[in-house]
């Protein structure tokens, strides 16, 4: 049985309490290919950078959260391998297992290099597969693709300044930031090696729609996106499609259709394009008070309609502003 860690009580509304509660710990050995492993990886991360209640007393503010809870759905969806859901097994070749292995055990090995905790056995892949991943670590020498290298090193950033964070109450943003950063240092691997993948055993839309996913998170990025515990409860756990996504047309709500439509256009948006969109965005949220916006200045960024005509003036000022 897993050991106590602090958490909000609304937890318990959500399907993620049910790993939550009963993952067992790791001890001596991390199996990321077994999605209790992972989950219990998050949550001990998520316990031990709430020394001295940084994130408050039920660790609510804590930013690790909006991964833990974007596993639960990516299993609860059946994104991590066909029989995923039967046995528990994350598939080496499922493409969202692979991306979400660059969010659990990149920022485990980060969070080993800055102390905060143990070195693990990293388990391999059990069978060959068309990703590259780590393998070895505690008493064995770890093998890390060289490409992971980055985002071991930006994870270990971020571990050590919120260790160096000493007290309650203090501004979250540059802690964000450094999450934000590492986050996307290790989904740009990601991006960069399903560029060229086939789909198999998913549709093509669907691994349009993780294309596009890892380009909207250079949006999330260059906001410093919320994902504490209130923030994704509240704006984040409506807006995926809980099925997926196939050549037929998805019978989805039209707040997910509506992000599900502007994911894989990015996918499909050029190279260039998506440069020059992003450095306008990133001029926009320049200043902390487009960032408080982010919500509605994303709504006005996808959806112009006559609706947020308003909103998407004042974000044509945030992008003039000297």
């Amino acid at each position: 049985m897993a050991a106590h860690v602090a958490h909000p009580a609304e937890l318990a509304r959500f399907d993620l309490f049910g790993v939550w509660n009963t993952a067992d710990p790791l001890t001596d050995r991390f199996d990321p290919f077994r999605f209790a492993d992972r989950m219990a990886a998050y949550r001990t991360l998520i316990d031990a950078t709430n020394r001295g209640g940084l994130f408050g007393p039920d660790n609510r503010r804590n930013p690790l959260w909006g991964l833990m809870f974007q596993h639960q759905w990516q299993f609860r969806t059946g994104r991590l391998g066909v029989n995923s859901q039967d046995d528990g097994r994350i598939d080496p070749d499922a493409t969202w297992g692979y991306g979400n292995y660059a969010l659990s055990v990149i920022p485990w090995l980060g969070a080993t290099a800055a102390g905060i905790v143990p070195e693990l056995l990293i388990a391999g892949p059990p069978s060959a597969s068309r990703f590259r991943y780590a393998d070895g670590g505690g008493p064995e020498p770890l093998q890390l693709p060289a490409e992971f290298a980055a985002g071991v090193a930006d994870w270990r950033g971020y571990f050590d300044l919120v260790a160096a964070t000493d007290h309650t109450g203090t501004d979250d943003e540059p802690i964000r930031f450094a999450l934000w950063k590492a986050h996307k240092t290790c989904l740009d691997v990601v991006a960069a090696r399903i560029a060229d993948v086939g789909p198999a055993p998913y549709s093509r839309i669907e691994l349009s729609f993780l294309r596009g996913w890892c380009r909207m998170v250079d949006y999330l990025w260059a906001a410093a996106w919320p994902t504490d515990f209130d923030f994704m409860v509240e704006s984040g756990l409506d807006v995926l499609p809980e099925q997926l996504l196939t050549d037929a047309e998805p019978d989805l709500p039209p707040k997910v259709r509506r992000n599900v439509i502007n994911v894989i256009a990015l996918a499909h948006t050029s190279a260039w394009r998506h440069r020059v969109n992003l450095k306008l965005w990133q001029r926009v949220m320049r200043t902390r008070a487009a960032r408080d916006e982010v919500l509605t200045m994303l709504d006005a960024l996808f959806n112009p309609n006559p609706g947020n005509a308003a909103d998407r003036r004042r974000m044509l000022r945030y992008l003039l502003r000297p």
